[in-house]
Parts: structure tokens; C-alpha cells; sequence
């Protein structure tokens, strides 16, 4: 198990009513899950939908997180369709003072893997040192990226890779084939435990923006060796997880509402919140806190 096991929040963007930025809100849903004891962010990613963001937003918002978290406590997500957008986005995120970055791999149109790797490979360059992170969501992208390409990946210079979509057994695949210090952070919000125990480094948690308190507990409860703080954790988180739907984005933005952290409308199509899913927030948000 690796020595210090990681929640890392996946935060939604917040909007204005009309649909406009909100930086203020966004500063403070940083500072919110900083003070709730998460160990970084992933900004501007699927969960702050990225796809409805231009390129000066989506570095606004990381500027923002830098801002409230640091180099050292920001994934600042700069993947995009083509590699030149990437670079371009990789360059602008370094210059703000990001250390850390993650790219999902081109999207839409499937990548072959030779062209995947020069992607990642033009990343790191532009990346000038920082970190790189290879996000892994082929279910949304379309770009298969199996098990092996994790040596591949490692040998132009991409540090860890964070997978989304993928089954328990894909991903004990996938902690099987990579290379000695290559870190892995899923996706999966309720397998946090199993992945740790398995050798991966932490969760990229979406439904920790709304409610961080059960997954910094089992955090914690791993680090420590606690069995029984796991046990007593692990339901909360799947409970947390349901009362968002697991990680609908009309649901984590009506949760931190409920929370008292304005989030505004969701730019992206999604299901509606009904009343119902409102006071299960409700009931859930009382329950956690």
C-alpha cells in the first residue's frame, strides 16, 4: 500500500445564473474542500466540464485553484481534442505556476496509439519539467489506451495516469502493467479503498466536492492501518455517492447548494434534480456533516 493514500476532488465550475464564470464561487468551493482536509484538486476536468469552457476560462478557473491550493495541490487539466490545443494550454497552465498537469487523451475521434503517445509526447515538452498525468476515459474519448501503453506512456515522460470508466479488473490490469513509480488514481469513487489496497495512490472524486467527510476519513483510516475506521467509512461513501447519482453534475452543483456553496446552473446537458433527489441531498448532507 502506498505510504500516504489520496483524495483528490474533482470540482465542478461554477456559473452565474446566466451561464457566465463565476470565479468568486469557484475560490470558494476551492477553499471549502481545502479546509474539509483534501489533498489536492483536479481542476477543470470532466466534473468542471471542461468541454463547455473555453480556453481562457479553463485557465482562469486553474489560476484560481493554483491560487487557493498551490502547485503542489493542483491537477490542472489541459487535454483536449488535438495536441496543438493541448501544448498551447500546457504552456499558459505552466506559465500560471502549475507543477502538476493532467491531459485526457485526444476525445471524439478514437486516437491510434502511435498518435496518442506523440500527443502525450508534445504534452511534456510544452510541459517544461511539470509533471504530466495521462487521463485515461476511453467510455467518453473514444481512445483505447489498454494496459500496456502504460510502459509506453512512462518512456516519453508522462509520471502517472488517472482512469475513469474502466471495471475493478480493468484497473488491477492496468495497476498490474505499470512501471515501477508510475502512480495510479482512479476514478472510482466507491473502489477508493480496494485501489489503495491494491497499490494504486488515491480517488479523483468528484462527489468529494460535495461531500468530502467520508472520503477523508477513509483516507485517514487507510493511512493509519485503522480496518475498523475503513468499515465504518466505507458505507458513508456509498451513500454520498448515491445522493449524487454518482457524480451527475445537475446533482453536485444542487449538493453544494445545499451545502451553502453557490455552484449556479450546469453549462452541459444532464438529468434534472427532482424534489426527491433534493431531499436525499438534504438528508445526506445532515447525515455527513
Amino acid at each position: 500500500m502506498p505510504a500516504h493514500a489520496q483524495v483528490i476532488t474533482a470540482l465542478p465550475t461554477p456559473f452565474t445564473a446566466d451561464e457566465d464564470l463565476d470565479l468568486g464561487a469557484a475560490a470558494a468551493l476551492f477553499a471549502s474542500v481545502r479546509d474539509r482536509g483534501v489533498d489536492g484538486v483536479f481542476a477543470a476536468g470532466t466534473t468542471g466540464e471542461f468541454t463547455a469552457l473555453d480556453d481562457d476560462e479553463r485557465l482562469q478557473v486553474l489560476r484560481t485553484a493554483l491560487d487557493v491550493f498551490g502547485p503542489d495541490g493542483v491537477h490542472a487539466h489541459v487535454g483536449a481534442a488535438a495536441p496543438r490545443q493541448a501544448e498551447r494550454l500546457t504552456r499558459a497552465a505552466v506559465g500560471a505556476g502549475a507543477a502538476r498537469l493532467a491531459a485526457v487523451t485526444p476525445y471524439f475521434l478514437p486516437a491510434p496509439e502511435e498518435a496518442l503517445l506523440r500527443y502525450f509526447e508534445r504534452i511534456v515538452a510544452a510541459a517544461d519539467g511539470a509533471e504530466v498525468f495521462a487521463y485515461l476515459f476511453q467510455v467518453r474519448s473514444t481512445t483505447p489506451a489498454p494496459p500496456p501503453v502504460l510502459r509506453r506512456l512512462a518512456d516519453v515522460g508522462v509520471r502517472g495516469v488517472k482512469i475513469s470508466g474502466e471495471s475493478d479488473a480493468s484497473v488491477a490490469a492496468y495497476l498490474a502493467a505499470a512501471p515501477e513509480g508510475f502512480t495510479v488514481l482512479s476514478g472510482n469513487d466507491v473502489a477508493f479503498e480496494e485501489l489503495v489496497r491494491a497499490g494504486g495512490r488515491g480517488v479523483v472524486s468528484g462527489v468529494s466536492s460535495v461531500f468530502p467527510e467520508p472520503f477523508v476519513a477513509l483516507r485517514d483510516a487507510l493511512n493509519s492501518g485503522d480496518d475498523a475506521g475503513v468499515r465504518a467509512a466505507q458505507p458513508l461513501v456509498e451513500r454520498a455517492v448515491a445522493a449524487v447519482r454518482g457524480g451527475s453534475i445537475p446533482h453536485l452543483k444542487a449538493g453544494l447548494e445545499v451545502r451553502g456553496l453557490s455552484a449556479g446552473p450546469a453549462r452541459v446537458c444532464g438529468d434534472p434534480v427532482s424534489e426527491a433527489d433534493l431531499a436525499e441531498l438534504e438528508e445526506t448532507a445532515r447525515a455527513l456533516s
